[in-house]
């Protein structure tokens, strides 16, 4: 359809109505129309013609001003009706997943008040969780898992997993022991195999490594030998991971993921159909958004100019916000931080941020003092004035979780894989795929962190809040290095990059 043939529809919609629109008016509204599809613009039309005849007109004449007020409000409804399909959680409010034996599931932990300066039973419990959640999954799987009374053996191979103390009551050679433990260090250049149990000494001259990163303080299978108190590896992995649907199928209706529902979204109906009928929906993710740099702005202005038209679900950005981190060798006095984000704003009210649904911020060093997870979202002191602006800004924690229709994703801001690689007891031959070993070691620790808690600091508490199970739909790892995109355990893991 020409413009000129537009505008004719245009007007005689309105004409319908026993409206007239000026010819500025019109040639207006064809503009706001032509970026989109064909088959919507009677739609859209009568969306405007709409919202024009609630609003308080003295004449049958419609102005331009008239009809781009309609248009605001058309827009403001639209993004009343994606406004529920996107969820944003509060990390310190995410359900925890306990395993209780006597029902041998997982279920939701009652909700209790935690401190985040827990006491040396939070410090147990976290190693102890994280234990339990990779044991029983491991047990879950079809390799570990006992045959059934009456079933047909298919002639796979079963393996059985035996626990440290089963070890050190031997007082022969054992052969094919395969055991699930913590790999750590209890002295110095001594590798030690540790579960709920006890621990025992690793000889790792013959070990052959499958795929992964194995740090220390990651859960490890160990195949091979044990002997005299030392348990000799001849091949060592990371434990099988748990098809999310089969954990969730376990875990039933109940909402594991956090946010103010009880059930599942997952076995949402509504939010199933709106998923599928906002196929093109997308969410863009930026990281370090250097906001003292022009240059970094004047690519801004670029990327807000080509979203204009078609805005997307969210725009999340990542930081860290500034270029070099501003201790107080380069801020001697206090200084008022809210400046930084002075252009940035300006930015945002030019290309009409109206348009956009929402727009998340996490926060990161440069303006949170804190280095523990998970770290809380940027201080008011800053923000107040950009949120006063840009009322659909939401600045949240870093990790964030954030729930699309269905999809559940995971967004963590942190140079996660250079500080596993720098932790590796083992290090990859093959160091280009090096993105498929970190997205299978996270996955299988059902954890952002599976490393040394004085490389990576997390609020005792609070470890709960970094697990990965059941593996969600899309984790974020806004990472410093070079940007990639893998799946796993049907995941997809996405470094976006600087």
């Amino acid at each position: 359809m020409t413009s000129a043939m537009l505008k004719n529809h245009v007007n005689s919609i309105f004409k319908m109505h026993g409206l007239a629109i000026r010819s500025d008016a019109s040639k207006y509204l064809c503009e706001l129309l032509e970026p989109l599809p064909k088959n919507e613009h009677d739609e859209w039309i009568d969306k405007v013609v709409e919202e024009v005849q609630k609003l308080p007109i003295n004449s049958t004449v419609i102005s331009k001003d008239i009809i781009h007020k309609a248009a605001q409000e058309v827009s403001a409804n639209e993004d009343d009706d994606l406004e529920g399909l996107l969820q944003v959680m509060d990390i310190y409010k995410t359900p925890q997943l306990t395993y209780s034996i006597e029902r041998r599931k997982f279920v939701l932990a009652p909700p209790t008040s935690r401190s985040l300066h827990g006491d040396a039973n939070d410090k147990a419990a976290l190693f102890r969780d994280r234990y339990t959640t990779v044991y029983q999954r491991t047990c879950n799987h079809e390799f570990f898992r006992p045959p059934s009374i009456g079933s047909v053996d298919d002639g796979s191979k079963k393996y059985t997993l035996q626990k440290v103390e089963f070890l050190l009551g031997l007082s022969s050679r054992e052969n094919e022991v395969v055991v699930l433990g913590l790999l750590t260090q209890l002295t110095e250049g001594q590798y030690h195999l540790e579960d709920d149990t006890g621990a025992v000494t690793l000889d790792l001259k013959e070990t052959k490594f499958h795929t992964g990163l194995f740090v220390q303080n990651c859960y490890v299978l160990v195949e091979g030998w044990y002997e005299d108190g030392v348990l000799h590896a001849l091949a060592m992995g990371l434990p099988p991971p748990e098809a999310p649907n089969s954990t969730r199928a376990l875990l039933g209706n109940i909402n594991y993921f956090g946010g103010p529902d009880t059930d599942c979204a997952k076995n949402n109906v509504k939010l199933q159909t709106a998923e599928r009928e906002n196929k093109d929906a997308m969410i863009v993710f930026l990281s370090d958004l250097w906001l003292d740099r022009i240059k970094v702005l004047e690519k801004l202005r670029l990327l807000f100019a080509g979203y204009s038209q078609f805005p997307p679900v969210a725009f999340i950005f990542c930081g860290n916000f500034l270029s070099v981190s501003h201790g107080p060798q380069q801020y001697p006095e206090p200084i008022d931080r809210r400046h930084d984000f002075g252009d940035f704003n300006m930015l945002f009210i030019k290309f009409r941020i109206n348009l956009i649904k929402k727009f998340l911020m996490e926060g990161l060093k440069g303006f949170c003092a804190s280095c523990m997870l998970p770290r809380p979202p940027l201080p008011k002191l800053v923000t107040e004035d950009f949120k006063k602006k840009i009322q659909s800004a939401e600045f949240v924690s870093n990790p964030v979780r954030i729930l699309y229709c269905t999809q559940e994703i995971v967004v963590f801001r942190e140079d996660i894989v250079a500080k596993m690689c720098r932790n590796c007891v083992y290090f990859p031959t093959n160091s280009d795929d090096i993105p498929s070993h970190f997205a299978k070691t996270i996955v299988s620790q059902a954890s952002l962190s599976p490393l040394p808690l004085h490389v990576l600091p997390i609020y005792w508490g609070m470890d709960h809040c970094m697990a990965l199970h059941p593996t969600p739909d899309l984790i974020i790892t806004a990472d410093k290095g070079d940007p990639f995109i893998t799946q796993d355990n049907n995941a997809t893991v996405v470094n976006p990059g600087a």
